[in-house]
């Protein structure tokens, strides 16, 4: 698939993942007993997991791509040189893109789990860390460079992520059991 077909597919996919999230935190804040949430949070989340596989590996599937394969285990190494580099890609998009594409991913899992504070937060951060790391083995395996600054940023938007998803979760629930009583 050409690339500006895979990122208007991304795009499209995003749209549609970004509704979704918006929906399900509608439903959530505004629902009595949150009938339904449940489906809406699910479909956000497998859409947001098809938005983070165009976005991280979309490109080099669609490419074939054969470029030479390599391992940065180094923290902060390619960050600094990302941003040491004045030519070329933007760094802080990197940055910021990666910390952004996984922090609604950790907001919906938090969101999913059923679990006290702590437990949806850890939750959202064992899963996004666990979801980075793969897609950095297989970007390896894809023969791509794997880079642990991508699983640091991308666990951290997970994490934020999550402890946003559990603070509206956990105040959410709080408020139905008032309501109730």
């Amino acid at each position: 698939m050409p690339n500006d077909i895979l990122d208007n597919v991304a795009l499209v996919i995003a749209a549609a993942a970004v509704a979704a999230v918006a929906l399900a935190f509608a439903g959530f804040i505004g629902a009595r007993h949150g009938r339904g949430t449940r489906s809406v949070l699910w479909t956000a989340l497998v859409l947001w997991l098809l938005v983070i596989a165009v976005a991280t590996l979309g490109s080099t599937v669609s490419s074939h791509y054969t470029g030479p394969r390599g391992l940065s285990l180094v923290p902060g190494q390619e960050i600094e040189r990302g941003l040491a580099n004045e030519r070329g890609s933007n760094p802080w998009l990197n940055l910021v893109g990666n910390v952004a594409l996984f922090m609604p991913f950790g907001f919906l899992a938090a969101c999913l789990v059923r679990a006290p504070f702590i437990g949806r937060v850890a939750t959202a951060f064992i899963f996004g860390l666990t979801l980075s790391a793969s897609i950095e083995i297989a970007q390896y395996v894809l023969g791509r460079v794997a880079d642990i600054d991508d699983v640091i940023l991308n666990t951290s938007g997970a994490l934020a992520g999550g402890v946003v998803g559990a603070l509206v979760a956990v105040v959410t629930l709080r408020s139905r059991r008032v309501r109730a009583d």
